[in-house]
């Protein structure tokens, strides 16, 4: 098969050869491997897109790796996470990577090959004809599990996911797949390949090529394409099925992941004129990390502890009453049409002037089924759907018309609760991390010049944690402190962070309020239609939370041991005649503990 030759440091250099598979030098060990023939049998069944398709009870572990997870739900490629070229090198003559065929439309990444020339194209070096396309990340991974949903392109250029590095003492390369979907011959082939170029020790080019031919053409459909990577074995899954691994004797160096097509004249042929333009596109790239760490000799495995159930919502929701002094007693169920569900979470309508319930559950165009009256909406995937996703909406207009709100009056709140279903203190762990898929819907001001106060208006998006003293032989046993992180603030194109005692209103519980500022988990505002996910580490902000209500004196002790995190809720709170809708998927929160039950030695 054609080699991927690329040059260090200096892209001037380029060599393009072409090797046979499985070259070895004659000083190298060939490593084991195995390779699947015949049928794929039974694939599993998806039930979660937090996980691997192929480990959906988490055998493995896994927690997500943001740095290189991309829904592609955005308008432009994400260019904090992504090249949309390869920066070291021009593609494999004669196609040119060429950025402008790179795109995002209908949630997915386009990777496109023309029969086209561009002024740049340095055809002196063998650049001509074709245009092609290359995606690389800016972030380097060593180890990990790697998902990518993708149809490749139906013609004789390749569809490639892949990972490489070509560093001054270390140039390696995994090839996930290097797919010819219109090439005879090679339509059902799904390659995979292994290189080691330059290692300390080793000067000569090899590799260990292996390929599963696979039912129908791979062209034809999108499939699930998988790599999991450790320090001992290389792993290739399709549909979530193992087909193929190999010993990992020599892959031990971070490297850049990659998506390009490119011409390979000795293998798949050059592409014919009628197949041109020809796509390749990418539904998703998913990334996982093993929760683990190393000390010496031993591997100290951690593991992830779910603080919230329910994350797709399907449970449904117990409806309170708009006013809070009717506690946690429930006005209504809503459950989109599941009857005898049991709902995990609460969905609280404070301040409203119109209640949900009575509602009927309706099915909107977006695909996305709920209830809705003239004041507000909530909505969730359907039951038949993958997705995760939430829909919240307040409609300021019906609430406080024909008057803007004033001081002291209550504002309305449509925002998720649940009381934690896993209690860790905050001395046991070692990351609680937090992850969502968000996007602004739309945010409408309704109120004229001279009465819209920024004091006492605004739409205000964000999270709330109780983080309260659990230990009942402590002196602040039972109190608790509210723990922020803002996503949107009208007001403001990045919330800032914000400190004060709860107050403003009769139903005010006059605990602290400690909110990091918005910065600390997204740099970029929020606009509208454009999906971004955020993730972050929140145990040192909610430590630092904890410190500072101590410092003013709303609690006594800032032991993390006597402390945890007992009730979430996220939603808007509407102080101002605003409309404001938002989308959320994939909500996680989770404790990173130390598993004491499971202490691996190598």
């Amino acid at each position: 098969m054609a080699t991927k030759v690329l040059p260090a440091f200096d892209i001037s250099l380029l060599v393009v050869v072409a090797v046979s598979t499985r070259v070895f030098a004659a000083d190298t060990e060939r490593p084991e491997s195995w390779l699947r023939s015949g049928e794929l049998g039974p694939a599993p069944q998806r039930a979660t897109n937090i996980l691997p398709l192929s480990d959906q009870s988490n055998k493995g572990n896994w927690t997500k790796y943001e740095p290189l997870s991309d829904e592609f739900e955005a308008v432009e490629l994400d260019l904090n996470k992504w090249w949309p070229k390869n920066p070291k090198w021009l593609g494999r003559q004669p196609a040119y990577f060429h950025p402008g065929n790179v795109r995002l439309s209908g949630g997915e990444l386009h990777l496109t090959m023309r029969k086209q020339e561009v002024p740049e194209m340095p055809k002196d070096r063998g650049y001509h004809t074709y245009t092609s396309a290359a995606v690389q990340s800016k972030t380097k991974v060593k180890y990990g599990y790697f998902e990518i949903k993708a149809r490749p392109m139906k013609s004789h250029g390749s569809s490639s996911f892949w990972f490489y590095d070509s560093a001054a003492e270390w140039w390696t390369e995994i090839d996930v797949f290097e797919i010819g979907g219109g090439a005879g011959g090679f339509e059902r082939k799904y390659n995979m390949n292994v290189h080691v170029f330059k290692t300390p020790t080793e000067k000569r080019h090899w590799s260990v090529h292996g390929a599963w031919v696979a039912p129908s053409n791979l062209a034809d459909d999108y499939h699930v394409y998988g790599l999991e990577w450790d320090n001992k074995k290389i792993k290739w899954y399709f549909d979530g099925v193992l087909v193929r691994w190999v010993q990992n004797t020599h892959w031990h160096q971070p490297l850049t992941l990659n998506f390009d097509s490119e011409t390979m004249p000795e293998w798949f042929g050059l592409p014919r004129d009628a197949d041109l333009p020809s796509t390749y596109s990418i539904e998703y790239v998913r990334a996982w990390k093993r929760i683990e760490t190393t000390t010496g000799a031993e591997q100290t495995a951690l593991t992830a502890v779910p603080l919230f159930s329910d994350m797709t919502f399907r449970q449904g929701f117990l409806l309170s009453y708009p006013n809070v002094s009717q506690g946690r007693r429930a006005e209504a169920v809503l459950d989109f049409g599941k009857e005898g569900s049991t709902p995990a979470w609460r969905l609280c309508q404070w301040g409203t002037s119109h209640s949900l319930a009575g509602a009927p559950c309706v099915q909107f165009d977006s695909g996305l089924v709920g209830y809705e009256n003239k004041a507000k909406r909530v909505a969730v995937a359907e039951a038949t759907s993958d997705s995760s996703d939430l829909l919240l909406e307040v409609k300021g207009a019906a609430e406080y018309r024909p008057d803007a709100r004033k001081y002291g009056q209550s504002w309305p709140h449509l925002l998720i609760e649940q009381d934690a279903v896993n209690l860790c203190p905050l001395d046991e762990l070692e990351e609680l991390r937090f992850r969502v898929g968000m996007r602004l819907l739309h945010v409408y001001n309704h109120m004229k010049k001279d009465e819209y106060d920024p004091r006492l208006h605004a739409a205000q998006f964000q999270m709330f944690f109780i983080v309260k003293n659990t230990n009942s032989k402590s002196k602040d046993y039972g109190d608790y402190f509210w723990f922020g992180v803002p996503f949107f603030d009208s007001r403001h194109d990045i919330p800032p962070a914000y400190m004060a005692k709860d107050a403003g209103k009769d139903d005010a519980t006059g605990k602290f309020i400690y909110t990091i500022a918005g910065s600390e988990i997204n740099n970029t505002p929020l606009k509208d239609r454009d999906w971004v996910t955020l993730g972050k580490d929140l145990l040192p902000y909610i430590k630092g939370g904890l410190k500072e209500a101590t410092q003013r004196r709303f609690l006594i002790s800032s032991d993390p041991k006597d402390y945890a995190v007992v009730n979430m809720n996220l939603g808007w709170e509407i102080p101002g005649t605003f409309d404001a809708a938002i989308q959320i998927k994939g909500l996680s929160v989770t404790a990173v503990v130390e598993d004491k039950s499971n202490v691996l030695v190598e």
